[in-house]
């Protein structure tokens, strides 16, 4: 018996064509199967891809919205950068009663001036004359945004009535300072009845009492009362402040102010 390895014949031409078409067959079967099992790679990469920049965004915008959210679908609520130290606080009063300067300001807590105002300005000014005990503060309700849109619900007034409320608990100045930290566009719905309650909860009041205080209407109408009273003393424009006598309209800088603050404490001490 041979032992050489056995050599199978040649196939013909004809058997070749017939062998190729059915690996061609094979082939496609085996890539329509892969598509349908995990689809082509290029799609899944673009897939994950696009799934990965949709977190990282959400992500952002959710740092940029201070990391707390209101509870109620809207924005996130920015954490104001500062909050007022409230040791001298009386209402909404800041400063020692002996203060040799009061500056008077009548604000708006829609207007986007009062607001850079409250977030860059004031800050500074508490630090370098407040708390030593130059300067005392006092705030006014000069409730005018809200007017110029036809709702019902006054987004400028409202607000204002919510920081009374805050008042009456003491916290007058930490509602202001989440109040100003949120401002999102005059009449655009940033202070709705819900924002201003997650606004509330956040500065660390006591929101059932909040919201009863609210809903009688009466600081409403106190603020309302005040705006027209200020309009009757000339207030035109916010944020108008009052320095000792001397009226002035706009934002100023934080050296402007100072000046002004101690040349007035200057005056005062000289005479």
């Amino acid at each position: 018996m041979s032992t050489a390895a056995h050599t199978p014949p040649k196939p013909t031409r004809r058997e070749r064509r017939a062998a190729e078409r059915a690996d061609a067959t094979t082939t496609n079967r085996e890539h329509a199967s892969s598509s349908r099992r995990g689809g082509s790679p290029i799609l899944i990469i673009t897939l994950l891809v696009g799934a990965i920049g949709v977190v990282l965004l959400a992500g952002l915008l959710l740092l940029q919205g201070g990391g707390t959210v209101d509870g109620t679908g809207g924005a996130a609520l920015t954490t104001p950068s500062s909050l007022t130290p409230t040791e001298l606080a009386a209402d909404r009063t800041l400063g020692k009663a002996t203060a040799p300067v009061t500056l008077e300001l009548w604000t708006d807590f829609q207007c986007p001036v009062c607001g850079q105002f409250a977030r860059t300005v004031e800050p500074a000014l508490v630090s370098r004359y407040v708390i030593p005990g130059t300067l005392r503060i006092i705030h006014h309700d000069a409730a005018f945004q809200g007017g110029r849109s036809s709702a019902a619900y006054d987004e400028s007034v409202e607000p204002a009535a919510g920081a009374r409320c805050a008042a009456a608990q003491g916290h007058y100045w930490p509602f202001q300072d989440w109040t100003f930290a949120n401002q999102l566009g005059e009449n655009q719905g940033g202070f709705s009845a819900d924002r201003l309650k997650a606004i509330a909860t956040a500065a660390g009041l006591d929101v059932a009492a909040w919201q009863a205080c609210v809903a009688t209407g009466d600081q409403q109408k106190a603020v309302r009362a005040e705006t027209t009273q200020a309009v009757a003393g000339g207030v035109n424009a916010t944020p108008t402040l009052n320095l000792n006598g001397q009226v002035i309209v706009g934002l100023k800088s934080v050296t402007e102010l100072s000046a002004l603050i101690e040349a007035a404490a200057g005056a005062a001490a000289g005479g």
